[in-house]
């Protein structure tokens, strides 16, 4: 099977077959995510600013991957049911920026996470926390 196989290659936010994507590489920790970063200037909302929804995008997926790589199965199915953010300073396009979210806890097929947009100089530039659900899978799928 070859990656463009791979039912997450034309994801938005992570895959790497989607030319119009993102195409977010995250680093796995138990419980977290992490990458690197930088937006293209056509993700701008404000002249050098990245775009709000974009920022929402890119804090979602790295939230989904901490879910996917915290002491859980790695096949779960989730989907966001809440996200919040708080814009607290502009984050640039065309500027390398860090990306990070962790699992916080658990509750029956809730996921609670957190994640945020980080400068360089480790300015906090965007926080956001989310509510996710196990979906359930029809009987008969596994």
């Amino acid at each position: 099977m070859s990656d463009a196989d791979e039912p997450y290659d034309r994801c938005y936010g992570c895959g790497q077959g989607n030319a119009s994507g993102l195409r977010l590489l995250f680093d796995h920790r138990e419980g977290s995510a992490e990458c690197v970063y930088t937006a293209a200037e056509h993700f701008a909302g404000a002249p050098g600013v990245i775009h709000g929804g974009v920022q929402a995008t890119i804090l979602d997926e790295a939230m989904g991957h901490a879910i996917h790589f915290g002491d859980v199965d790695p096949d779960l199915d989730v989907a966001t049911v809440e996200l919040s953010l708080r814009y607290r300073r502009p984050a640039p396009v065309a500027v390398p920026l860090t990306i990070r979210a962790r699992l916080l806890r658990s509750e029956g097929r809730d996921f609670f996470v957190a994640g945020e947009i980080v400068s360089a100089k480790g300015e906090v530039l965007t926080t956001a926390e989310s509510r996710w659900r196990r979906l359930l899978r029809p009987k008969g799928e596994t």
